[in-house]
């Protein structure tokens, strides 16, 4: 089982290291090709964080059996703000960090739905698709593009 977190705000990669550096047992963190894995050695508590190519730590999955609460206090610890999880209401609000985004997640999922949407409501693929897109599209509205850079 596992946990989807998102920030609220930006956090460069090597902010996570500058604040686990001030814990007083810090946690194991180790860079890979799809972000970087986090393990606090006391619990056994592992995320994985994922990050884009501009450096920045775009969500952590938490991997275990229940949902776990430390885990908001672990990432807001090492971070610097405030962590949200899938079954969050704010969750939507932090899924699109720029437009660009917002746009090209809403195109995928329209993409993937609309003949779904086409063939259960009898209608164009054309129309399925607008519906879909403007489905997404207005569930993740952008929220983190003006947000400061956690410090």
């Amino acid at each position: 089982m596992h946990t989807d977190f998102l920030p609220t705000q930006k956090i460069p990669v090597s902010q996570l290291y500058a604040w686990n550096s001030r814990r007083a047992v810090p946690l194991d963190i180790s860079l890979c090709n799809r972000g970087c894995v986090i393990r606090d050695r006391f619990s056994g508590t592992a995320f994985l964080a994922s990050t884009d190519d501009q450096g920045y730590i775009r969500g952590a999955t938490l991997f275990a059996e229940t949902r776990d609460h430390l885990a908001h206090g672990i990432l807001s610890e090492i971070t610097g703000c405030k962590w949200i999880n899938e079954y969050s209401r704010e969750w939507p609000h932090y899924r699109c960090w720029t437009e660009a985004e917002r746009d090209a997640h809403a195109l995928a999922v329209a993409a993937d739905l609309a003949e779904d949407r086409a063939e259960a409501d009898g209608i164009s693929i054309e129309e399925a698709f607008a519906i879909e897109y403007r489905v997404v599209y207005d569930m993740h509205p952008v929220a983190i593009a003006d947000r400061r850079v956690a410090a």
